[in-house]
């Protein structure tokens, strides 16, 4: 396939002259073009459902977190009895008392050694951690994160509730 091109015209002299683009990725000022599968590189578009909030402990990219009410910070999660359902991840890591993204939606493409296909739950024995085994354990929390639709990322667009265990 022939690499795209666009019309450029020069300010000064106005001439105009076709350009082949080559730019991929985060820049300014470029034309968007598609990948050989058709699809745009997804660092061109927004990151959909994302706020931020100041980190209340360290955070490792593909955590998933919540906001704790006392202080209004974001903490990993934690499913074990007593703990605190997710909000959302992170995709990058952040350093206590840094000004955190985090998202409440979309893919977490900062985990890894997941199973194709498989659904992941907050995992009750590591905080911010999934895990493809459904939790048990009375006032455990169960909360489902998404399916995996690689072995690298995890579709969290239906991060449920998370129910507290009778046992």
């Amino acid at each position: 396939m022939a690499a795209p091109k666009f019309l450029q015209r020069n300010a000064t002299s106005g001439k105009v002259t076709e350009v082949i683009a080559t730019e991929t990725g985060p820049s300014a000022e470029v034309v968007v073009s598609t990948n050989a599968s058709g699809i745009i590189d997804s660092t061109l578009l927004p990151a959909a459902d994302s706020t931020t909030a100041t980190a209340g402990e360290a955070l490792t990219a593909g955590q998933y977190v919540y906001i704790k009410s006392s202080d209004g910070k974001l903490y990993k999660a934690v499913w074990s009895s007593g703990g605190n359902q997710a909000i959302g991840f992170v995709l990058a890591s952040f350093a206590s008392a840094a000004t955190a993204t985090y998202y409440t939606g979309g893919l977490n493409t900062q985990v890894s050694s997941l199973t194709a296909g498989t659904r992941y739950y907050g995992d009750s024995t590591t905080a911010g951690a999934v895990t493809a085994t459904v939790p048990t354990g009375a006032g455990t929390l169960s909360q489902f994160l998404g399916y995996s639709v690689t072995t690298t990322a995890i579709d969290s667009d239906q991060i449920e509730d998370a129910i507290v265990l009778a046992s």
